[in-house]
């Protein structure tokens, strides 16, 4: 079995563009572009906290079934793409319906809606989003 350690991979046309081929070899996947840009879980219920997370830097609570993630390093523009979900909290073991309004989004921050039943706002114990797109 081999190994390689490596503390950077450079594309050589283009420094941040790296192709991987993938299954089958017909196809080939920029991994700069397939890599998340951020990603956090959190805990709106209670005293809201983010529990792990890649480039966010802090979470408003901002009432029940809304909160912001704040990114460390922001996006290029409002434009990416954000897939939430989360579940739990005062209904015990809940799916909640996480929404991303166009509005609640920008290149610095996401907005999140949480609702039971995609009509009553309410705090999960878990809400988490996985960001996808161009860092600024």
């Amino acid at each position: 079995m081999s190994e390689i350690l490596v503390n950077k991979l450079t594309g050589t046309s283009t420094a941040g563009s790296i192709l991987v081929t993938g299954e089958g070899n017909s196809t080939t996947t920029n991994l700069q572009q397939g890599l998340a840009k951020a990603w956090v879980n959190s805990n709106i219920d209670g005293t809201a906290a983010v529990l792990d997370s890649l480039n966010i830097s802090s979470l408003d609570d901002d009432g029940t079934g809304q909160a912001t993630f704040h990114y460390t390093n922001s996006m290029n523009n409002a434009l990416y793409s954000a897939l939430t979900g989360g579940g739990g909290g005062t209904r015990n073991n809940t799916l909640a319906n996480v929404s991303t309004p166009e509005a609640e989004k920008s290149a610095s921050q996401l907005g999140v809606d949480i609702q039971y039943a995609h009509t009553t706002a309410f705090d999960p114990d878990v809400c988490a989003a996985s960001i996808h797109g161009d860092l600024a």
